[in-house]
């Protein structure tokens, strides 16, 4: 007995609780019926799970009656969250997506191939049914003209950065322009990028007091972050690049050496382009890179090390010259 009350503390005041919450059959048919669910079967009893059918859509459940009138037995189905692979394939399909595997799961990675530009991603069913078609292929391709520019306007940035253009602006930010440095008459051959232009780059690194020089002796250099699980490419005319990096973490896996830097930045930009071209979007932040170079970093998990040495090596024909790859 319960202390002080006279009250059996188990068997009867359980009963007692029981008798009080149970309902007859055509109560808790009613309660049901209000809340949206057409009982199948008699009633089970209170806590037992009952089989109803959803008056709106038609779906069959094991409901509580318990749970129906506290309003936590809402028909799953009716709020979309009964997906089935059929169903989801549907979806994927009407937002231009091919599904190339059965359905994951809601939040999981899908293998499909976009219908629009014939990329291959891992969007997610989730967000496909929030926001619509989704591939990393088109959103950049948005992007990109979202930010291209006319002639008029690539002319003045050039300009505004002491570069006279030799030929027409190409049509991209990502492409180089060939043009002549109006201070120094240096002629840069590709030539600069808009996007680096109007970045931190600046204007023709031969007359400028830091930074690359096109003409002087250099090297492409390849080195990967194991904490990070990066792989990053650049170039330098400075050992101290190197030096930086590996102060940051950074191993050096691979060097090739140019006569002239302009040479090993035509390379940089195949790199880049190669790269991105495989849908394979950059690694790191601004923030996470001391030094610099964020840009041109990818996540090993995205692709290996040793392809791109071997389409480094296939570019130039030759093989590293420091250190030998482990």
């Amino acid at each position: 007995m319960n202390k002080g009350t006279g009250v059996c503390n188990k068997t009867c005041r359980s009963l007692a609780i029981a008798a009080k919450l149970t309902r007859d059959g055509a109560q808790a048919a009613a309660v049901m019926l209000t809340w949206g669910w057409d009982p199948l079967e008699d009633y089970p009893g209170a806590g037992k799970p009952w089989h109803a059918r959803c008056v709106h859509c038609g779906a069959i459940k094991p409901k509580k009656l318990s749970h129906v009138q506290n309003g936590r037995g809402g028909c799953t189905n009716c709020a979309g969250r009964d997906v089935t692979d059929e169903s989801a394939r549907k979806l994927m399909t009407e937002a231009d997506l091919e599904p190339l595997v059965g359905y994951p799961g809601s939040m999981q990675p899908w293998l499909c191939r976009c219908m629009r530009c014939s990329h291959i991603g891992t969007p997610t069913y989730a967000k496909v049914r929030a926001r619509g078609h989704q591939c990393w292929s088109c959103r950049s391709e948005k992007i990109a003209d979202a930010l291209r520019l006319d002639a008029t306007e690539a002319m003045a940035s050039m300009l505004e950065k002491g570069l006279g253009p030799l030929v027409p602006y190409p049509g991209s930010t990502e492409l180089p322009w060939k043009a002549r440095c109006v201070t120094c008459e240096t002629v840069l051959a590709p030539g600069p990028t808009l996007h680096n232009i109007r970045g931190s780059q600046g204007g023709c690194p031969t007359c400028a007091e830091r930074g690359i020089n096109p003409a002087r002796p250099g090297y492409f250099y390849l080195v990967v972050h194991d904490g990070h699980g990066a792989l990053k490419w650049g170039i330098a005319n400075l050992e101290q690049r190197i030096s930086q990096h590996v102060s940051q973490g950074w191993r050096l896996v691979a060097r090739w050496n140019f006569k002239q830097t302009s040479d090993a930045w035509a390379v940089e930009r195949q790199i880049k382009t190669w790269v991105r071209g495989q849908g394979i979007p950059r690694a790191l932040t601004a923030g996470q890179m001391k030094y610099g170079g964020h840009t041109e970093t990818a996540f090993l998990a995205d692709i290996d090390v040793h392809l791109v040495r071997q389409y480094i090596e296939s570019l130039m024909g030759r093989r590293p010259e420091s250190p030998p790859l482990s």
